[in-house]
């Protein structure tokens, strides 16, 4: 039996959906937005570089404080992530003690479920590709490492998908959007044993869409529909069946390429690239500590001819990703240590992986510096 975790977040898409949204909510929403756009109105506006557990707080008292019926908010996916917990917190304070409790010991935190009352929660994206403003997940910096929160009661109540709202978002971005909506089908898909009907049928129309406009948007079609597309293929990853039946902690490269990501001081997206290729070719190998070898065949032989591995490189180097990186030999060791802290060990993120093994992994794939 395939089980659905939890119910869908509703979507408005569409130029002008921002518009439509609005119309619909009351005169006591509360509007938060990344401090570095651009709106008219009174709104609380927060710095996406603050995803730490004092500004989930400060926005939770700030909550308690206007007491609105909703909350509209608007930016990227460290915003976003913000707002998620601050309305968990606003409704039960105690959860903010649990996250930070639970943050420094491992890398993944579960909610428990609530049954107290959450503020209607609408999420408008202003990038794409992370899918926040619909999934039940969130992130947060616990001192220097970043955490995954995960629970129910943070899946927005509404996504509002406006194109207009993305306009302005660099080509590089769109082009690492698109990967990363990518991989969060087919990392789930290569981690885990194959699934069959709709959950796999799903996964690979997903994921050769998500090729099909990335694609587009490497020839230089960054247009409006474009970047809906982007924006629409990511929300329905976590919306559709694509990732029902899957490994819940199969997506090996995530937890690693977060670690690196950290350690480096990189975007996450380029994180992944570089380190993606090495974990596939690991899974071809029959290594089943990363994954399953036939899934991620079949997977990518939905898509061309090549090997995962070789069509992956080939696909990074089309949509420009840059992916090589150097790091010397202690922060290779230092990152491979906090992959085992965070996810590995008794925790199933990264279960029968050693230090060795992931330090071995980082230094194959980072040129190592003096």
């Amino acid at each position: 039996m395939i089980l659905r975790r939890d119910a869908p977040t509703p979507v408005v898409a569409g130029p002008g959906a921002l518009h439509i949204a609005r119309r619909s909510l009351g005169k006591r929403t509360l509007v938060v937005v990344d401090a570095m756009i651009a709106f008219e109105g009174e709104a609380i506006r927060l710095d996406a570089s603050d995803t730490g557990c004092g500004a989930v707080r400060g926005l939770a008292q700030r909550l308690g404080e206007f007491a609105p019926d909703a909350v509209l908010a608007i930016g990227g996916g460290s915003v976003l992530d913000v707002v998620k917990l601050a309305s968990v917190v606003h409704a039960d304070p105690a959860a903010a003690d649990l996250i930070e409790a639970w943050g420094w010991r491992a890398g993944a935190i579960t909610l428990p479920e609530t049954r107290k009352p959450l503020i209607r929660r609408v999420f408008v994206p202003t990038t794409v590709g992370t899918g926040v403003e619909a999934s039940a997940v969130a992130c947060v910096r616990i001192g220097p490492d970043r955490r995954i929160v995960a629970g129910s009661a943070l899946r927005p109540d509404l996504a509002v998908l406006d194109p207009e709202l993305t306009a302005t978002l660099p080509e590089h971005l769109l082009r690492e959007g698109a990967l990363e909506a990518l991989l969060r089908v087919l990392g789930p898909v290569a981690g885990s044993a194959r699934v069959g009907g709709l959950p796999d049928a799903e996964a690979a129309t997903l994921a050769a869409e998500l090729v099909a406009v990335g694609d587009r948007i490497s020839a230089g079609d960054s247009g409006q529909d474009a970047r809906l597309s982007v924006a629409m293929l990511s929300t329905a990853t976590h919306t559709g069946w694509a990732l029902a039946g899957r490994g819940r902690y199969s997506a090996k490269h995530w937890y690693l390429a977060n670690e690196l990501s950290c350690a480096l001081g990189v975007r996450k997206m380029v994180a992944t690239a570089c380190l993606l290729p090495a974990v596939w070719a690991r899974i071809l190998e029959g290594d089943t500590r990363y994954g399953n070898t036939a899934s991620l065949t079949e997977a990518w032989g939905r898509l061309g001819h090549e090997d995962p591995v070789t069509g992956l490189r080939n696909l990074l180097r089309r949509w420009r990703i840059e992916y090589e990186l150097t790091a010397p030999a202690d922060v290779i060791r230092k990152a491979a240590e906090a992959a085992v802290r965070s996810w590995g060990g008794r925790l199933p993120m990264l279960a029968g992986l050693a230090v060795a093994d992931i330090e071995e992994l980082f230094g194959e794939v980072l040129s190592c510096s003096t």
